[in-house]
């Protein structure tokens, strides 16, 4: 509904899908929360911070919260799950 007010103060009319939904690019929906919730999420990824420094990096205070910025997919989580089991593999 923003977008389609916005587009009409501007005397433009929105592009809609067929089920009259506003058609946005991907680049006018990211904000500067997205972009740190992604960096957060490629920190821990790439394995190479605890997460005491990449809480110290984005300015949390809690463990709880800052895990909350952390999204994995299906796939992300699988991929750690095998990982770990390797580890473990590995030691014994």
């Amino acid at each position: 509904m923003k977008q389609k007010e916005a587009l009409r103060k501007e005397k433009k009319e929105p592009e809609t899908d067929l089920n009259g939904n506003v058609i946005v690019p991907r680049y006018e929906c990211v904000t500067s929360h997205t972009a740190r919730r992604t960096g957060i999420t490629n920190m821990y990824l790439s394995h190479k911070y605890t997460i005491l420094q990449m809480m110290h990096v984005s300015g949390h205070k809690t463990q709880k919260t800052f895990m909350d910025y952390i999204k994995l997919s299906s796939e992300e989580i699988a991929d750690e799950i095998a990982a770990m089991s390797k580890k473990e593999n590995d030691m014994w």
